[in-house]
């Protein structure tokens, strides 16, 4: 089997993996979060992620502050396709795919996939899917190479 198809398999295995998350974060609750943008447009940002699973892709935002002390939140995107395509935005800076793995860990599949920015930044999406649960992770470095962004879902 090629490494596409494996890319492919695992992103599969991880959309329907967060089906559960997705359902959960859909109904309505009393004391539940403003959306993110809603957040960073009233300037009341705060540590959150969310993920919506469509037809063609599962849709994760993240808002994160920043990890060298600046007092600024990072806002992304990250789009898995159901074909195993990953797609990330970080402040509005597009990223391109430089590299992707795959493997087998202490009983989950992990995936990861790392993209360069348009401005040399470097990002990094993990996926883990395991009996109990589904992950996604993204991790950011800035130019320097100094980690300005973690958030998961």
């Amino acid at each position: 089997m090629s490494v596409k198809r494996l890319f492919i398999a695992f992103a599969l295995i991880g959309l329907s993996g967060c089906d559960n998350a997705s359902d959960q974060d859909s109904i309505p609750s009393a004391d539940s979060k403003p959306s993110i943008s809603s957040m960073i447009a009233n300037g009341t940002e705060e540590l959150t992620s969310e993920c919506t699973k469509g037809e063609v892709s599962l849709d994760c935002e993240f808002l994160s502050g920043d990890l060298l002390g600046s007092g600024k939140w990072h806002h992304a995107k990250v789009f898995i396709s159901k074909q195993g395509k990953v797609d990330v935005t970080i402040d509005n800076e597009r990223f391109y795919q430089i590299e992707a793995s795959s493997g087998f860990y202490q009983g989950e599949n992990v995936g990861k996939f790392r993209f360069k920015g348009l401005n040399n930044s470097i990002a990094e999406v993990t996926i883990r899917n395991s009996n109990s649960e589904s992950k996604i992770s993204l991790d950011a470095w800035n130019t320097d190479s100094k980690k300005f962004m973690i958030a998961s879902y």
